[in-house]
Formats: C-alpha cells, structure tokens, sequence
C-alpha cells in the first residue's frame, strides 16, 4: 500500500524512472500500478516535458549542424544571387531552418555550373534545374535580414554586405540585360550600335530601386538611374551612355571571364555579332556595322579641330572627316556647326 500511495504522490510530476528506482521496481510495473488506479501524469508535467524534448532536440541540432563558413568572396555571390533570380526557401517539414535555391532553364546550365564551382564547398548541389543549398541557420539569419516582413526587401542593413564587384557581377548575370539598339545611316548605310544595360529589378517598390541605385552608383562609381517599367512594381535600373556601359562592363569582366555562355553580357562586341545575321535580314546585305564608343564622344583636340577646318576647306565630305578622326558622322557635323557659330570657321 505504502508503493501504491508514494505513486500516487509522486507519479502525477516526476519521472517515472526516479519513481522505479526510489521504490526498487521496474518503470514497466509503475505505469502498471499507476494504469491500474487511474493515475495520471499532470498537464503540466507533460507540457515541461514536451518543453525540454524540444530544448534538447534544439540542442542536438545545432550540435551535429556542419559547419557553414563562406568567404567574403563566395558571400558576395551569394547575396548577389539573392537580390537576383535566388530566393530563401522553407527547409523539409521538420527542419527549421531556411536554405538557397535558384532556379534555372537550359541556357543558363553553365553559368550555374560556374555558380557551383564558387559554392561546392559549402555544400551547394545542383538537381534537375536547381541550384540548392543545404538548409542552414546561415541562411535563416540572412531570411531575416532580406525579408523583414516575410517579402524580399532592400534594407541598408543588406545593402551595406555588398560592396565587392563580384556582388556586381552575380547580380548582373542573374537579372541584367545588355540592350543594343541600332539605327542606320541611310545616306551612308552604317549601322550605328548605342549599348545600354538594364537591371530587371521589378520585384521591388520605387523607392527600393532609388535605394539599389543609389548604392550601386556610390560603391561602384556608376550612373544607375530609375526608370518606369509596366511590369512588376513598376520600376527597374538603366545606364544608358556608352562611357558608363563600358565602366560596368570594365568592373564585372574580370570575374566573369570563365563564363564563355554569359560572354554576350560582359562584351558589347559579342552581343553585336550575334545578332549580325538579323541585322542584316533587317538593313541588307552591305550594312557596315559601328558600334557606339565612348572614345568618339572625347572632346576634340586643337589638332583636331584644326585637322576638321582643313579638311572641310580642302572640299572633303563630313563623312571623310568623320572616318580620319575615327569619330561618327554627327560628332563632326555638329563640330563643325560649334566651329561656325563662334566664327572659327
């Protein structure tokens, strides 16, 4: 009776193998006594109980997590991914952290191969058309700092992370463009290239890409500006002057050289040839094609423009002119109405 009665005391808010061992039985013949008069554990018990279960759960976990440590390097990749195609996913039901995936079609193969010869170490897989990581508290803590309210946003807090031109790069090739557009010269039938490159950032608000821009433009010296878009949220980045395109250019091309698929992005000569054959379907067959440089905005020279006032003298058309200073036909043309109007000629 003294057994059954200590069960009943004690049963309800301790262990049931403290019990067993304080009355020198087995926990199985206690949960029999305790089923045999109704004696249960007490709503509390069970809810300290469920409460440590899961503190050592926690704990177990972060004890056999590997190790995660990338490098400044392989962060900025990251981040640049995120900003781009890449998003933070929920890990497997009962995981509780989040992990990196991005995916991508057959074109980009190559480019996420280059991806995940940066990142393999980390862990980084590719399967079918993902590229994933595994889930990590990395990752959970970076979830916090990109979507505050459970939506990507742009903070200073994460723009402040990103300041290595392979930032630039990843998210250039993630979710930029290099746009040619092509007028031709009819009377000359030259074909002239103007290049402009644009940052399909439509996810975020306005004022989100004024705050992209404005840290693009101060941690990499160049000229991003916001422009008006249909889709998305109604926004996106341009640079529009040749001198500013070939800066970008000038910054990414270093880091990116060992991606032959992506060559049509870090070359406006590239972008051109392969789109030679259209060109030509389009503006005939004895098209000369010239691509816009920022060397034939230079300002002239005083050899220059002396070379500009002989040559119009001596009867040469604007386009001979044009052709010996390797400068474009509306370069001298208006020149020439400069040199006119404050009478040099």
């Amino acid at each position: 009776m003294d057994d059954i009665n200590f069960i009943k005391k004690h049963f309800p808010t301790q262990p049931t193998e403290k019990i067993a061992k304080k009355l020198n039985l087995t926990t199985s013949q206690v949960r029999t006594i305790a089923k045999k008069y109704h004696i249960k554990k007490c709503e509390t018990y069970k809810k300290q109980l469920i409460t440590n279960l899961v503190r050592h759960r926690k704990k177990w976990y972060e004890d056999n997590t590997p190790q995660f440590k990338p490098s400044f390097e392989q962060e900025q990749i990251i981040f640049g991914s995120l900003l781009g195609d890449g998003y933070l996913g929920n890990g497997g039901e009962r995981s509780i952290n989040r992990y990196y995936q991005v995916h991508f079609g057959e074109n980009q193969k190559k480019y996420r191969m280059w991806k995940l010869e940066q990142l393999e170490d980390l862990g980084f897989k590719i399967s079918g058309n993902y590229l994933r990581s595994a889930s990590h508290p990395y990752f959970t803590q970076l979830y916090k700092k990109l979507y505050p309210n459970n939506r990507k946003s742009l903070t200073n807090h994460f723009l402040n992370l990103c300041k290595h031109p392979l930032f630039l790069a990843t998210l250039y090739l993630d979710d930029g463009s290099l746009t040619i557009s092509y007028n031709q010269n009819e009377r000359t039938n030259i074909v002239y290239c103007h290049p402009s490159i644009i940052f399909y950032t439509l996810n975020f608000s306005k004022d989100e890409n004024e705050k992209l821009a404005n840290h693009l433009n101060t941690t990499f010296n160049t000229n991003f500006v916001v422009s008006g878009h249909p889709d998305g949220n109604g926004s996106l980045l341009k640079i529009n002057k040749v001198s500013e395109v070939e800066h970008l250019i000038k910054i990414v091309k270093p880091y990116v050289t060992g991606i032959p698929s992506m060559k049509y992005k870090y070359s406006i000569e590239e972008n051109v040839r392969l789109k030679k054959e259209h060109n030509r379907n389009k503006f005939g067959n004895n098209i000369q094609i010239k691509i816009s440089s920022s060397k034939r905005r230079r300002t002239y020279t005083d050899k220059e423009i002396n070379i500009v006032i002989q040559m119009k003298q001596e009867g040469y058309t604007n386009q001979q002119i044009a052709d010996q200073l390797d400068r474009t036909y509306w370069s001298v043309v208006y020149k020439l109405t400069e040199l006119r109007k404050s009478g040099l000629f």
